[in-house]
């Protein structure tokens, strides 16, 4: 059951701010974009009809906290079948940034980021892949891409994940 005492009036608004929210309010809740999303055949509680209508209920901690919102896989099924031609994965993606924003960040991101940021990649290379590579006489490269940390550096994307 929803309890909407804990609604925070405000969110939708704050979501619609962000760059691609704008069509949140668009939705009327036919569930096309559930009908039609290929992570909920794999795992029936993917919802993004849910997850729109939470957000506009104002269940903030809710959307935010949810491990689900993650899930999409931005194929745009859903926007490709949506009657009111809402952008739903990219208003997905504006719940995400903004969950990032209030510090929400599952953990697996987490890692990703932090590998992407100390290596360039988002996974080291081994001295045994470097050798391989030696050996197929393909040339050297570097272990750590330095321009990478610089641009993580320069959009605090770190600072936000670490809250």
């Amino acid at each position: 059951m929803i309890d909407l005492r804990d609604a925070d009036i405000n969110f939708k608004w704050e979501i619609i701010k962000q760059e691609g929210g704008e069509g949140l309010l668009k939705c009327f809740g036919c569930s096309d974009c559930a009908a039609s999303c290929p992570v909920r055949y794999l795992d029936e509680r993917y919802n993004p009809r849910k997850i729109i209508r939470l957000t506009l209920l104002g269940l903030k901690k809710e959307v935010l906290s949810s491990p689900f919102l993650w899930l999409c896989a931005h194929c745009h099924a859903c926007t490709e079948r949506c009657p009111q031609g809402i952008k739903v994965a990219e208003v997905i993606n504006a719940i995400k940034n903004y969950a990032v924003k209030q510090g929400y960040c599952p953990e697996g991101l987490k890692v990703q980021l932090n590998l992407l940021n100390n290596a360039g990649r988002l996974y080291e290379l081994e001295d045994f892949d470097l050798k391989k590579r030696q050996r197929m006489g393909l040339p050297e490269i570097n272990k750590k891409i330095p321009d990478v940390s610089k641009i993580i550096s320069s959009s605090k994307i770190m600072e936000r994940i670490q809250k």
